[in-house]
């Protein structure tokens, strides 16, 4: 008889540690895709800010914004990762500040 709760212990010990290890498996996965959503924001929000003040720098310099987005690189030399982003640089007048908007490439629809 002895044998028997013996063997009952250790399916029970055996099934609560896959468990606690599954549990602490789903855990740091959720992590992980938290962390990638959070760096995938900050990159985003670092590239739409460095595309500003890039346009800010040329028209304190020169007195007027760039009229493209392709001046605006051209002028600044600034690098977006636009594998991943797409720049909408929409211009009124030279004067005033641009429309300025970065979204995840395939997100422009």
């Amino acid at each position: 008889m002895k044998k028997r709760y013996k063997s009952r212990g250790f399916w029970i010990s055996t099934a609560l540690g896959l468990a606690l290890f599954v549990g602490v498996l789903l855990w740091v996965m959720s992590g992980i895709r938290d962390a990638s959503a959070i760096s995938d924001r900050e990159g985003l929000r670092m590239a739409e800010r460095a595309v500003r003040q890039a346009a800010v720098s040329i028209y304190a310099m020169e007195g007027a914004y760039p009229a493209t987005y392709e001046e605006l690189k051209a002028e600044s030399g600034i690098a977006v990762d636009e594998e991943k982003y797409t720049v909408f640089y929409d211009i009124f007048a030279s004067n005033l500040m641009p429309e300025i908007t970065v979204v995840p490439k395939g997100a422009e629809q």
